[in-house]
């Protein structure tokens, strides 16, 4: 253990870290548990189900300590450092990154039988560094292929103007309209606050409801610095 006192930094990283650490501890102890007792299909697929609960929760713990505490080090009231922090590092092509996160999502999608559809244009440069963009972009589409019922449509659109934006929601079986924004709903999932917050960090923004989400990101580091700019 240790004292965050007033340091933001500490306490973020022990509000992140605390529930990661809880989570990572008991299901070692599960899996011991299980590990030592008679073999059985049932009792195997349990293991293996604990040993990706794990695999995750380090995973998590690494972003946590790579990319959410540096994000939220970064101060981006600094004009002079606006390009410096972790997610100012170089352009990513976010076309590449929506394109890797549909594909997984197909995967997932496909024992409820849901079909993705996604239009974008050749490359949309951001200004966020490529492994925060994928665990936005990723989460958020992921999320909308779980969270559709059985044989609905997921429409995505990624535009480049007037600000490189991401617009996605389930619409029904086989049905195909041009996205429309949503409001942002105060009440985000649970599950969708951290990306939420990280987008913010970024300099971007996500919209989202039951049934879409709208996920906005800085195309420069000047256009964010400007737009941040009292």
């Amino acid at each position: 253990m240790f004292s965050t006192g007033d340091d933001p930094a500490a306490r973020l990283r022990h509000e992140l870290h605390t529930p990661l650490t809880s989570i990572l501890a008991y299901t070692r102890l599960l899996r011991d548990d299980l590990a030592g007792a008679p073999a059985a299909d049932a009792l195997t697929e349990g293991v293996a189900c604990l040993d990706a609960i794990d695999r995750n929760a380090v995973r998590l713990q690494r972003y946590v300590d790579g990319v959410v505490l540096p994000l939220a080090a970064t101060d981006p009231t600094d004009a002079a450092g606006a390009g410096d922090g972790p997610h100012r590092q170089g352009a990513t092509d976010l076309v590449a990154v929506l394109r890797d996160a549909v594909d997984l999502a197909r995967r997932v999608a496909v024992a409820g039988a849901v079909s993705i559809h996604a239009d974008a244009p050749a490359t949309v440069p951001v200004a966020v560094d490529d492994l925060v963009c994928r665990h936005l972009v990723g989460q958020l589409v992921l999320w909308l292929a779980t969270a559709a019922p059985s044989r609905a449509h997921i429409e995505i659109a990624l535009r480049a103007d007037p600000v490189p934006a991401i617009d996605a929601r389930i619409v029904g079986h086989g049905e195909l309209t041009a996205p429309q924004p949503r409001p942002s709903d105060p009440q985000k999932p649970a599950d969708l606050r951290v990306a939420s917050a990280v987008a913010s960090l970024c300099g971007g923004e996500v919209r989202l409801d039951e049934t879409s989400f709208r996920l906005t990101l800085p195309a420069s580091v000047l256009a964010t610095a400007s737009r941040r700019s009292p």
